[in-house]
């Protein structure tokens, strides 16, 4: 039997003992966590964990038995975002075409914003949209209720399979993050702003925030989606 046969078969029946389970469990739910904190609250650390270990199972099938440890490591880490990202792609159709929209919205406030030196007003986000303020808040709304109305959302369908960064540097990036945020937040038309100072910092319900400024909840919901909309296309410009 040839080499190359012989190192098929040493890979067609390794199984994943319990050292390196031990080894890997880190990195997968690190992985796990850092995908989850960008998307549908629906989508749970544990969902994404056990995609990932069927990722790191099949990377141990197919790496040669004689990779250095380091390049294994390496493999495995891109095999265990890649089954996490095709898990993350193959969900509702319905929930990647309201990715798609939300995304749609985000470009739409950023190239107003750009052409007209200025935050666009409603209508003018509704009119580059192509579609009736009736639609347009309507659509704002089944972003929200799926989850997607969250400044930390990415878009998964575009993720791109990177190298882990350590929690040092990712405490750099939730403060470069923040700043921006912040930053952000002072471009908002005043409205938008009392809206997220109510909800973020006085932790006031919709429906409370409703009664203060004489809305429905409803309403509140979609001004809410609008408000982290353009705060993603300020910072993507930043």
């Amino acid at each position: 039997m040839s080499n190359v046969a012989l190192h098929a078969e040493e890979r067609a029946g390794r199984t994943l003992d319990r050292a390196i389970y031990d080894r890997f469990l880190p990195m997968v739910r690190r992985t796990a966590m850092r995908f989850a904190r960008k998307v549908p609250r629906h989508i749970t650390v544990a969902d994404l964990v056990g995609y990932g270990w069927v990722g790191l199972m099949e990377a141990y099938r197919r790496a040669d038995p004689s990779m250095p440890p380091d390049e294994f490591e390496a493999y495995a880490s891109y095999r265990v975002r890649g089954a996490m990202l095709d898990y993350l792609r193959s969900l509702d159709p319905a929930t990647r075409e309201l990715r798609k929209m939300s995304r749609k919205v985000t470009e739409t406030i950023r190239g107003l914003t750009s052409r007209l030196g200025r935050a666009p007003e409603e209508e003018e986000i509704a009119q580059g949209l192509e579609l009736p303020m009736p639609d347009y808040r309507s659509l704002l709304e089944r972003i929200a209720s799926a989850g997607m109305a969250r400044l930390e959302l990415l878009d998964t369908d575009n993720l791109d399979i990177e190298g882990d960064v350590d929690s040092v540097d990712d405490d750099v990036g939730k403060k470069q993050l923040g700043a921006a945020v912040a930053d952000a937040i002072e471009l908002l038309p005043a409205r938008l702003q009392q809206i997220l100072a109510l909800y973020y910092q006085e932790e006031c319900t919709l429906k409370e925030i409703g009664a203060v400024l004489g809305v429905t909840e409803s309403r509140v919901s979609q001004l809410h989606t609008e408000a982290m909309h353009r705060l993603r296309a300020l910072i993507g410009r930043q």
